[in-house]
Parts: C-alpha cells; structure tokens; sequence
C-alpha cells in the first residue's frame, strides 16, 4: 500500500526551489516519509473515486463531515507527460472544503477537499493522517501560498510545506489544487517537542478576549480543560504592569512577531495582524506546549502578494496591537522585520514566482475549461500582479525602517535581556566531537562544520560559515562579498564511485550572508538510516569579475537514532 509508494528524486534544480521543513530547535527529530509530496515543483497526481450515494451526499449536504471514497495518488517528474504508477486505492474519508469566497460545489466547481487516510482505523499514506486540497479560486496566479508559507518558515515561523496535486474526481478533471500541510500530530512534532493544545481560530473574529476561550476549535488536546488558553487571554488583556513581562510566561513573542511581520510583509490583510475590519483577526492557530507555552501559527494565505497592509497600521488582532503599544515587543517585531530584508533577499522571491508559474503551466491549461476559475490570460495577470508586488516590497519595508530608531540597517540586533548579541566570530569555533560505536571522533551535532583549512581558504569574496543537515536538506551559510553565482553539490561514496546526493545554484545578486539549500537524495537519506553518512561537499563560487572560488569539505552525518 502506501510504504510501497515513494517518490524518487525530482529534477527541481532549474528554478531553484526547495520548500521541505526544518526541524526547529527543541522539535523532535521525526521520519518523514511525506516530505516528497511537499516539493513545490512536482505535480502529483490523486484520483479520488465516488461512488454515487457519496457523490450526492456531497452535493446535497456540503456540510456533511466525511464520506467514504478511495484515494490513490501517482507521482510525476513534472510534467504531465512525466505520470509514473499510481499507488495502491485505499479507502478514505472524503469532505469539501472552503469558507465564504472560496468554497466550490462539487457538481461543476472547482472544489477543495479535506482527505481522511485514517478513517480506516490507524491507517496512514506516507505517514499521514490527513491531506488538505486548496482550490487556490481566490488567487488567480496559485503561487500566494506557497510563497508566502516558504517566507514563513525561512524567518523561522512554524508553517505548513506545500506541494501541487492535480486532482480527479470519478475520473474528471478537478484541476491543480495546493496540497498544504496539515498541523496535526503528525505534523507538529516537526516543530515542537510538545504539545499540550492545538486551538484553531475558526470562525472570522476570534481572538484572545476575555470570554473567548469557548470560540476556539480544539484540534488537538484536552477539549474541556481549556485553562492554559485562559491563562494567555488574561495576561494578554491585563493592564497591569509591563505588557510584555506578562505575557513571558505565556506567549513566544519572539515568534509570534516574526509571524506578524511576515503577514505585514506579504499583504495577509485577513491574517491575524492583518488590517483592522469586521471579522478580524482571521486564519491562525494557537499552539501551546507542555509548559503552557504559546506560538501561533499562519493560515489561510490565499490572498497574500496582492495588498499593501502598513508595517504599523492597527491589526485586526489584539496581540498585535498591544505589542505595538509596548516598547520591548515592538523593538522584537521591528527587529523580525530587519531579519526579513536578508531573508526575503536571500529567497528570491521573484525568481521562485516565475519558476513556479512556469511550472504550473502546463498543468493549468489541462484544467476543464467549464469548471477552471481561470482560463490562461487571467492566471498571467495573476502572476505579473504577484511579481510586481515582490519586487516592490522590499523597498517599501526599506522606507519603513528607515524611520524607525537605529535606521533600517540591515540585520540591526533587538537588545535581549543581557544586552546587545556579541558580535560574529571570524571563524567558525571547533566543533565539540562524540565517539562513534568504532571509535571515530564525529561532529558532536550535525550543525556544525569542520573548521575551514588553508587549503580550502576561498579568498575574502567568499567564506564559509556553517554546514549541516536539518531534517533532508543540505544547508550552506556563507558570507559573499560580491555578486556572482554559488553552486553547491555534495557527494558520496559507493561501491560504484562517487554519487552525487544533492546539488543546488542560485544566483547572488547582492554582497552579504547568503543560505543555500538543496535535499538529500532518497539514496543517501537511506544509508543515513543504517550507517553514518560520509559527504564531500563542493561550494563554486563565480562571481561577476575575476576567477571562479572553490571550498571543498567533508561532513561526516552520524546514523539517525
């Protein structure tokens, strides 16, 4: 059945983009055998079946919870020549999907749908409990989400993946769907070490006012015991005392502004620290751990890259709010802002768009022409109008910061509560080591590199800062000092020779800290499973003017527990 079905490597490199999941420190290291639907650029293909009884219940009563269907899902190298196998059918449970502006009737509509792998008890696809198959009929481009969620994640916000799906129903033509992630159990361990409260904000207009612990949806935990919920609306509407003080023990700050303010950033007006309206805040969840620790986590990001929200306008969210009105948590969110501008440079986003765009296309145009939302002029329109926004933006935030104390200098250091961040080291220190079963000294973590040698000393254009592995990605950080284009590739050895297991280039157009990422091919993460995994990796550097720059390192990665 699904342990059978696996994706093999995806050729994504000609645009670049990789959007898989880091494992955010404190999260538990989790196997993840759906990673690979969460490739950006590779369609999957999910043939849905109905049998009539299902289809009319659906068509009848769209707000029925689930009925049954099967499900099987084939892989595909990109294109839609490129369709290998389909999996296995198995029985699922089967619901539409979509609130005001974005639901669809089944019958001769785009529709979204929620599938259920464990409506048959205990099983799973890939791992999974549930998938969630966006519509996207509120984003003509059906790039916002994926865009926006990639922003997310590269600030270190907790955030679903995402990957496309071409969907039919009983053998029609439902079109391309965004397959997002779905926070639950499965999910969450990604992020977190634990978890005591999953809370949905279902409805628009929820929020953490006294009275309001009732209006959330408790997807996981204790649907009763709500007094760790509680606890934050008190300390969020408290006037006594410093705000933020308060609001420590209950609230992530850090992270919840780095949330806020990539919602400013990409226009997620109905988000929570989106525009001030009826109905708002809107799209979140509030996540707590053991300890009654909240995060919160984004959603619903359908209508981002389309309007401008001010970086301080009033937000529809009291959180927000408040900690505007607060000097240490605003100094935290002007401070995730500055972050932003090396991050968003770092991505690309422009770039990303278009790849994707392009990608997509094919697809689209298969799309039935009397079910589509869009035909191919407005998706086109879609993507310039997204592109142009991206493009804008940075600047726009430049502006912004430019008028806050200390300038908009990049990468500027909120004061923590022992004073300002010591400055970067020179170099990267020595890594502490750990002994293998056969005696071999390894890198104590797998973040960290080995220290650069003479001999792989790449001149003052190029130094490397860290290498090392989250979850399936090989991560490079360097420091660049012009433009040019970086490639990295990293290989290993087999009895064969030498194989390459992951490689990715981009272009740099700016001096500066840059990220580089690429995913280990399912062959290496393999071995990773049995024995440690031995890696030379290889980053060029060609900048515009002058010789080509070229760091070698071997990165030893210990077996995974």
């Amino acid at each position: 059945m699904a342990g059978a079905f696996r994706r093999g490597w995806v050729a994504a490199f000609a645009c670049g983009l990789l959007c898989l999941l880091a494992v955010a420190p404190g999260a538990q290291a989790v196997e993840d055998p759906a990673a690979p639907m969460f490739l950006p650029y590779a369609v999957d293909v999910i043939d849905l079946q109905l049998s009539p009884e299902s289809f009319k219940t659906l068509e009848d009563e769209p707000e029925v919870n689930y009925v049954d269907g099967t499900f099987s899902m084939a892989e595909s190298d990109g294109t839609p020549g490129g369709l290998g196998p389909f999996s296995t059918p198995i029985t699922v449970g089967i619901r539409l999907k979509g609130g005001n502006g974005s639901f669809r009737e089944l019958k001769d509509e785009k529709a979204a749908f929620k599938i259920k792998f464990n409506q048959v008890k205990g099983q799973k696809f890939l791992g999974l409990k549930k998938l969630t198959l966006n519509n996207m009929v509120q984003d003509p481009s059906m790039l916002h989400e994926t865009m926006a969620y990639e922003a997310f994640r590269a600030l270190g916000v907790p955030a679903p993946r995402t990957g496309y799906a071409n969907v039919y129903v009983n053998d029609v033509n439902y079109g391309v769907h965004l397959n997002v992630e779905t926070y639950d159990d499965i999910s969450l361990p990604h992020h977190f070490s634990s978890t005591q409260h999953l809370y949905e904000a279902d409805t628009p207009g929820v929020d953490v006012t006294p009275g309001g612990a009732g209006a959330f949806e408790v997807d996981e935990g204790d649907e009763v015991d709500r007094a760790d919920l509680e606890a934050l609306i008190a300390a969020a509407d408290s006037a006594a005392g410093d705000w933020s003080d308060g609001m420590a023990a209950v609230a992530d700050l850090e992270e919840m502004t780095r949330m806020w303010a990539v919602e400013r950033y990409a226009g997620h007006w109905d988000g929570y620290a989106g525009v001030d309206a009826p109905f708002r805040p809107n799209n979140y969840y509030l996540h707590s751990d053991d300890s009654g620790l909240f995060n919160m986590l984004p959603w619903g990001t359908d209508q981002t890259w389309g309007t401008e929200v001010e970086f301080d306008e009033q937000a529809g969210g009291l959180l927000f709010n408040n900690c505007f009105a607060d000097v240490s948590c605003k100094a935290l969110y002007v401070h995730a802002l500055r972050e932003l501008q090396g991050v968003v440079d770092d991505l690309d986003l422009g770039t990303q768009a278009s790849c994707l765009a392009e990608r997509l296309a094919p697809w689209q145009a298969l799309e039935d022409a009397d079910r589509r939302e869009y035909d191919g002029e407005e998706i086109a329109e879609g993507v310039e109008a997204t592109e142009d926004f991206i493009a804008a933006r940075p600047d726009e935030l430049s502006d912004w910061l430019a008028t806050q104390p200390g300038g908009g200098e990049e990468g500027t250091a909120a004061p923590g509560p022992c004073g300002p961040p010591e400055p970067e080291p020179e170099s990267e220190p020595e890594p502490k080591t750990t002994k293998s079963s056969a005696g071999s000294s390894l890198p104590a973590s797998n973040s960290v590199v080995p220290p650069v040698s003479p001999s792989g000393d790449a001149g003052p254009n190029v130094r490397l800062l860290r290498l090392h592995a989250v979850g399936g990605q090989l991560r490079t950080r360097l420091r660049l000092g012009k433009s040019g284009r970086l490639t990295v590739m990293a290989t290993m050895q087999t009895p064969a020779g030498a194989r390459k297991v992951c490689a990715a280039h981009r272009r740099v157009k700016a001096p500066g800290g840059k990220t580089l990422s690429c995913h280990l091919s399912g062959e290496a993460r393999r071995q990773r499973r049995t024995h440690q995994l031995r890696l030379r990796v290889t980053v060029r550097f060609q900048p515009d003017a002058g010789p080509a720059k070229i760091i070698q390192r071997t990165l030893v990665l210990p077996q995974l527990d």
